[in-house]
């Protein structure tokens, strides 16, 4: 049995999807061999998932083979090209139809019809993304034929610098802000920024004054938080600089008691590791994130709620909301 899973990004959808490599072993056992093709920034969050035998980033290593199943789960048409050139037995999910289209299989329908290549359109499909009450997981087991299961393969030597560089004293609370700028509606507002900043370092949560918290982002997003760093001058409140490694944010995530973050791939490295989490939601769709016991969802109460604008109203996501959500223990 060889099986190949050909997703690129986004990067938080590579680390979600990587859930259904370990159940698809135990399912096939060893005469399973999983390929996965992705992205040379996505290779990182992959290179350490045990379940993955050939983790690639190009097709060239793929061509000669005869695939059982592929798993295509990319919409971009460069990668429908190269998908179509290679030989499977059977595919599932998107591909290129007889007239060179982009197309997808029934089998993966619920999930491909919410999105770009919708064969109902844009606009039914952004419909479908607000009527939609099913998480990535579910709509995903369909295809793969087993059931999620959230899990991170890190740098150990990373993780163990992650611990140090965090230290010992406790509560330790992380805050992923900010969205990489292509999302401002996906970022909480600098104003109930500060305000979420000023409560926890004034110790007026129920996590005391000992809290301390860590800003997590990327380029601009890093130099932002170096900014409010700079501003509040407490050394109770640190950033991360994670520019260098994905493995180095996965560690610190992995580091930390809880965190609060956008719909990003901070969000999606805590909750495969299993680290409590309160999430906030916009523009996205918060039924699409699955939970699995651990996400609280503070949601915009919006009327463009889930509409995928830039510039959907978050002014509901308050500091208040975020704080409210803590875990009590």
């Amino acid at each position: 049995m060889h099986v190949l899973i050909v997703k690129h990004g986004a990067l938080g959808d590579v680390v979600r999807t990587s859930y259904f490599a370990g159940p698809m072993r135990r399912k096939w056992g060893p005469q399973m061999r999983l390929s996965w093709i992705t992205a040379k920034s996505a290779q990182p969050l992959l290179q350490f998932h045990p379940a993955i035998d050939d983790l690639w980033t190009g097709f060239d290593d793929a061509r000669g083979f005869t695939f059982d199943h592929i798993f295509s789960l990319d919409d971009e048409l460069a990668v429908l090209q190269e998908v179509q050139a290679l030989q499977t037995r059977r595919l599932i999910g998107a591909h290129l139809d007889e007239h060179a289209a982009p197309a997808y299989s029934d089998d993966a329908s619920e999930w491909f019809d919410m999105g770009l290549l919708s064969r109902y359109g844009k606009q039914r499909a952004d419909r479908l993304k607000q009527l939609n009450t099913k998480g990535h997981g579910a709509m995903h087991a369909a295809m793969f034929g087993v059931g999620a299961e959230p899990a991170f393969h890190g740098d150990r030597a990373l993780e163990d610098w992650a611990q140090t560089w965090i230290g010992a004293e406790r509560p330790v609370l992380g805050i992923n802000p900010y969205a990489g700028g292509r999302w401002p509606s996906k970022e909480l507002r600098d104003d109930e920024l500060r305000k979420m900043l000023r409560a926890l370092l004034d110790g007026r949560t129920h996590l005391g004054s000992r809290c301390r918290v860590v800003l997590l982002g990327l380029g601009a997003d890093r130099q932002r938080n170096a900014s409010l760093a700079r501003e509040f001058g407490d050394a109770r409140l640190r950033v991360a600089d994670t520019d260098d490694s994905t493995l180095r944010l996965a560690a610190i995530v992995r580091a930390l008691d809880c965190i609060i973050s956008s719909d990003s791939l901070a969000m999606h490295l805590a909750i495969a590791q299993r680290v409590p989490t309160i999430a906030f939601f916009a523009p996205t769709s918060a039924a699409e994130i699955d939970s699995f016991g651990q996400v609280e969802k503070v949601i915009s109460t919006a009327s463009d709620y889930c509409s995928y604008k830039s510039d959907a109203d978050n002014g509901s996501i308050t500091a208040e909301r975020l704080l409210a959500s803590l875990p009590q223990a």
